[in-house]
């Protein structure tokens, strides 16, 4: 498998539970929409959750690297490091780029959308729950092993790439009127908040550039770091099928 790049490896492992929590939310997201929904409590409720994979990834992969404007730019492509925490380091900030992060665009988001619906609020502020606690396993986890991070990088930003341009099609079918906008804030060029997580600018350039610089920053772990790292794309797909098959539940109570 040497000669596969880790990408290319954690698509043809996850292909099954991938495809288990796909169909588990593609069934569930038009349920949120017009016709089935005149507001989007269901859709806050469950970007809530999902939220919170991002929140916890995020604010590990910053703890870990540190503010990127002491060392971004930087032109050193060494493969020689004082200690493996310095090679895993690298790594991180290989795969780094501004243009992926989603905290603050959640939180503008998340902000808006339980404004239009303040019952939202209630029910997606449930505490403990699966998104919270996948949030709480993510923190404990890459202060344990911080390469692990790649994992959370790849799946999360992937899905954002891949699924999340036929979500943007069915939220903007829902209308401007259903996320509280005018006809001219939306449009399928531009997703304001509360939609502003679903849009990434220079969408081609950042997808092709997050790929290549996975590529390259694999080949800085070990392969016992490799192994982990596809081991723990798993528990991530497992840990989405927790909070999907939890939100029914939540849905169902509120019935």
């Amino acid at each position: 498998m040497a000669d596969v790049d880790l990408p290319t490896q954690i698509r043809t492992l996850i292909k099954e539970p991938h495809g288990t929590v796909n169909r588990l939310n593609t069934a569930r997201i038009p349920l949120c929409l017009p016709p089935q929904a005149s507001l989007p409590t269901l859709y806050t409720l469950g970007f809530s959750r999902y939220a919170e994979i991002y929140f916890g990834l995020e604010e590990a992969w910053l703890n870990q690297i540190r503010d990127p404007i002491d060392w971004a730019g930087a032109t050193d492509k060494s493969t020689s490091f004082a200690n493996d925490k310095d090679r895993v380091l690298a790594v991180l900030r290989q795969v780094y780029l501004p243009e992926l992060l989603r905290s603050r665009r959640l939180e503008a988001d998340l902000g808006l959308l339980k404004s239009l619906d303040p019952t939202a609020a209630d029910l997606s502020t449930k505490k403990p729950n699966a998104g919270s606690e996948f949030r709480q396993y993510i923190k404990e986890r890459i202060a344990e092993k911080p390469h692990l991070l790649v994992s959370y990088i790849w799946i999360m930003y992937s899905a954002l790439f891949n699924g999340g341009r036929w979500i943007r099609g069915l939220l903007f079918k829902a209308g401007p009127e259903f996320w509280g906008l005018s006809s001219m804030e939306l449009s399928m060029n531009s997703f304001p908040a509360p939609l502003s997580f679903w849009q990434v600018e220079d969408y081609e350039r950042v997808k092709d550039e997050f790929r290549e610089r996975v590529v390259n920053a694999d080949k800085l772990l070990t392969e016992t770091e490799r192994q982990e790292v596809l081991d723990e794309t798993l528990e991530i797909f497992r840990r989405c099928e927790l909070i999907t098959l939890e939100l029914d539940q939540d849905v169902a109570g509120q019935q």
